[in-house]
């Protein structure tokens, strides 16, 4: 939640304080609706791109769990590369099916 708080931050740093019930009403739309349709950010690709390792490498282990960083940091540079991408694309894809 770290990254949704700081961009909100960022935001109402940016506005006026004299809002209405309305006004906010508003500006929530309307930052949702920017949200949804944003770019993915770095951190939420990294996060996606994490996960997909993880499933990837989970089922080769049994009793002990590596975590989602375990598997991240012993990763080859070119297969972090290639996860980042397939997270990339997937992030590009569902923001694209909620802005059609």
């Amino acid at each position: 939640m770290s990254i949704l708080l700081d961009e909100a931050s960022a935001y109402e740093r940016g506005m006026d304080d004299d809002l209405t019930f309305q006004t906010v009403r508003e500006l929530a739309g309307t930052a949702y609706m920017a949200g949804r349709t944003a770019p993915p950010t770095a951190v939420e690709i990294e996060a996606v791109a994490r996960k997909l390792l993880w499933w990837d490498m989970a089922p080769a282990w049994e009793d002990v769990m590596p975590s989602e960083d375990c598997f991240w940091t012993l990763a080859e540079p070119e297969m972090r590369a290639n996860y980042l991408r397939d997270a990339r694309e997937m992030l590009e894809i569902a923001r694209k099916a909620v802005s059609e």
